[in-house]
């Protein structure tokens, strides 16, 4: 049986005015339900769907919601199409029909309070998604994997950041001097950016329990970049607000469609994560 691999990247769910939300707070979200999106046409004022996102919830150990999302859009459809004898025909799909051919995987996990997606692009939409549902202004967070991070990082060229109010009035100071904090202070900056250049230099154990020393600070700092090149010996740019920890599964698919169970991707990934 043929398999799909998937990848799910793992983020902090934050829900405005929650501490810690639970199972119920999902309530709001249908255990099925469809929604479209809509354009009235100009000529006759008649009203044309142009996508469709079908939505199935689960509940698994009353701690796990799955949530899964097949999608399809109208645009773009050819009349034509080829066949494995690479024969032209006309489409025996109609132009009014819509193939839900896009899946999108969400599980979350109250007792963490994380959430994992099979699809990181997805996130911003996610996340605006949730809010409407919720009613309530909602975070996602991603999860750096420092491990994971720094091991790609063979030679660095520069390091820099932007340092946040609120790391003034801390009292560690293992990443930055207390000198150099006093002269940020001094100036009465809002915010201060600072750049560490080097000539290339092979990634020593000092600049890892740096670069270390800084993600465990995340919050206290903004904007963390480091050039350099990677394990592929590519000079890289790295984010740290863009690399997330994430989890592989592979699932049998439907080998007509390639289109996957959502209780398989979610039993298989609820027992990798446990």
């Amino acid at each position: 049986m043929a398999k799909k691999q998937l990848k799910f990247y793992v983020h902090q769910l934050v829900i405005e005015g929650i501490d810690m939300f639970d199972c119920s707070t999902f309530n709001i979200i249908k255990n099925s339900d469809t929604e479209t999106f809509e354009m009235k046409k100009i000529k006759d004022d008649k009203v044309e769907i142009l996508s469709v996102k079908k939505i199935l919830k689960n509940i698994y150990e009353n701690r796990f919601i799955g949530i899964s999302f097949d999608m399809g859009d109208k645009y773009p459809y050819s009349p034509k199409v080829v066949n494995e004898d690479l024969c032209e025909q006309d489409n025996p799909r109609k132009a009014d029909l819509i193939e839900l051919d896009e899946q999108l995987f969400v599980l979350i996990d109250v007792q963490t309070q994380r959430m994992w997606i099979s699809d990181q692009r997805k996130k911003g939409d996610l996340r605006i998604w949730l809010k409407d549902k919720l009613d309530k202004a909602t975070i996602v967070k991603s999860i750096i994997n420092d491990k994971e991070f720094i091991d790609k990082i063979k030679s660095v060229k520069e390091i820099s950041f932007s340092i946040a109010p609120n790391l003034f009035n801390s009292s560690r100071q293992d990443t930055l001097s207390s000198h150099l904090i006093d002269d940020i202070l001094g100036f009465g900056a809002e915010k201060a950016k600072l750049s560490l250049e080097f000539n290339n230099s092979k990634i020593s154990d000092k600049i890892k329990s740096k670069l270390r020393s800084l993600i465990g600070k995340k919050d206290e700092f903004n904007d963390i970049t480091v050039i350099g090149r990677s394990d592929e010996n590519l000079d890289s740019t790295f984010n740290l607000n863009e690399i997330t920890s994430r989890v592989q599964i592979d699932i049998p698919t439907n080998q007509a469609s390639e289109l996957l169970n959502p209780n398989e991707v979610f039993l298989t990934l609820i027992n990798k994560i446990k």
